[in-house]
């Protein structure tokens, strides 16, 4: 779906989920759909729904009552045994889809993954609501972590799965709700939580914004002025903060409250010490401790202070909360520690974006201090034709480059566009690095093999199938 095309949504009643619903989701298992069926289950409604593959989340959501078909029919509406009383889908879903075709004939009623998200965020007495280009899913993880250890019991829906919850979905007080604002479609602007954080904005999905850098702008100053309270922006990004800004006088927007650079709350003497990203975190002035993150990274601080910043609009302490951090040791997928085989480390990462590239190589390259070798999966056709030429500066961190063909994420091709492109524009900028190009996961693999020595790190990443090349790896470094 598009940005505007949520406009022509038929509305949610607010009191429809009040009462135990029988609920079907098309593509249950996937990472914005499983949380919010999660928190629907333990709410008391009957869930059902399908997905293409099974995977540890269809296994959890049994575990919790959900019924599941693998493969998509129109018989699966029935999978309760009754008939249900209304569908979710995700804009990953067609309108041809079988099950949507069929929910359309029976007159069920259905509706966007985002209205659902829309009514756990709009109902509650306290919700936060995390956005921006990078970073949202490691912020939002972060500050239901600190929300939890200060004695808080959030209900988290996050979008990627964080460890010590055991998923995606943290089940908590449904008046204080903490969630990923997902601005890939434009559905955040469904959001109208009582305090907005931005991270950064970078042009991204803009073919979800009639191809405009405009309309992207205009989607983030409509979530950030729906904010009920409160809009936290990174006053490191500069030509946001001067975009989204609001005057506090003004009674029909909400108030800004900016971290990082030279703002109330931030960061200064950050380095990286045995395994730790170290701090000196200044409140009002004032420089309250030296604290620590288990994660790497500048851009890590960064996350950390958007998350000490929202947890102190709603009055926990910025040094309680920066307490807590030493113990926050990512999402999976965010820099995520697979294993070490003969003396080589495997990492995973779900970064897609040049500037995401460019930040976790060198938090990478200054965190673990190795000879580091990436294999990079480019994510989309469409991506790939926008950006394929910005990737080239972005690994200069890295030692050896592998690049693959892309992951299509379902799009149709689009001639000319592979993940040549990007190969092409490593090189161009780094005529020098040791780079290669493998059409296929088991070609790079063989490649990392070959080229990979004792004392190394092997990061891949990408948000397609690359994640499945981690354990591989070490299969084959092993033997």
């Amino acid at each position: 779906m598009r940005w505007r095309d949520f406009d022509s949504l038929p509305p949610l009643p607010s009191e429809f989920f009040d009462t135990p619903r029988r609920v079907h989701f098309i593509g249950i298992g996937g990472i914005g759909m499983s949380a919010l069926a999660f928190v629907l289950a333990s709410r008391g409604h009957q869930i059902s729904g399908s997905d293409v593959k099974e995977s540890k989340t269809t296994t959890q959501l049994r575990e919790v009552g959900a019924k599941i078909a693998i493969g998509q029919r129109a018989e699966n509406l029935d999978l309760l045994g009754a008939p249900c009383e209304a569908v979710i889908f995700s804009s990953a879903v067609a309108p041809d889809n079988p099950e949507r075709q069929e929910t359309e004939k029976r007159g069920i009623p259905v509706w966007h993954r985002a209205q659902l998200l829309a009514y756990f965020v709009n109902s509650a007495k306290k919700s936060i609501a995390v956005s921006g280009t990078h970073g949202k899913s490691t912020t939002s993880a972060m500050i239901a972590h600190i929300l939890t250890e200060c004695g808080h019991n959030p209900t988290a829906i996050l979008g990627a799965v964080y460890p010590p919850f055991g998923s995606n979905a943290r089940i908590g007080d449904p008046d204080l709700v903490v969630v990923e604002a997902d601005e890939s479609d434009g559905s955040f602007t469904l959001l109208h939580p009582t305090i907005s954080v931005i991270l950064n904005v970078e042009p991204e999905h803009l073919e979800n914004y009639d191809d405009s850098e405009e309309q992207l702008w205009k989607a983030f100053e409509q979530f950030a002025w729906q904010a009920k309270f409160c809009c936290v922006l990174n006053a490191e990004d500069e030509e946001m903060c001067s975009r989204l800004e609001t005057e506090e006088l003004d009674q029909e927007k909400p108030l800004t409250f900016t971290f990082g650079a030279e703002s109330n709350v931030r960061a200064n003497q950050v380095e990286m010490q045995g395994g730790q990203t170290k701090f000196q975190l200044v409140d009002c002035s004032q420089e309250v401790g030296c604290f620590a993150l288990g994660v790497p990274g500048h851009h890590n601080v960064s996350n950390a202070l958007a998350a000490v910043s929202a947890a102190l609009m709603l009055d926990v302490m910025p040094e309680e909360s920066a307490a807590t951090l030493k113990d926050f040791h990512g999402t999976l997928r965010r820099f995520e520690r697979k294993g070490e085989a003969n003396g080589i480390l495997v990492y995973d990462d779900y970064g897609h974006h040049p500037t995401e590239v460019e930040k976790t190589l060198l938090a990478a390259k200054e965190f673990l201090g190795r000879r580091l070798m990436v294999i990079f999966q480019p994510h989309r056709y469409s991506r790939t034709q926008q950006l394929g030429e910005a990737f080239g500066p972005a690994f200069g961190a890295a030692d050896e480059v592998i690049i693959t063909q892309l992951y299509s994420a379902f799009e149709e091709p689009i001639e000319g566009v592979s993940g040549k492109i990007v190969h092409d524009a490593v090189q161009r900028a780094f005529p020098d690095k040791a780079l290669s190009y493998a059409e296929t996961l088991d070609e790079a693999r063989r490649l990392a093999v070959e080229k990979a020595r004792p004392g190394d790190v092997i990061l891949t990443m990408g948000a397609g199938d690359i994640t499945t090349l981690g354990p591989q790896l070490l299969d084959a470094l092993k033997d």
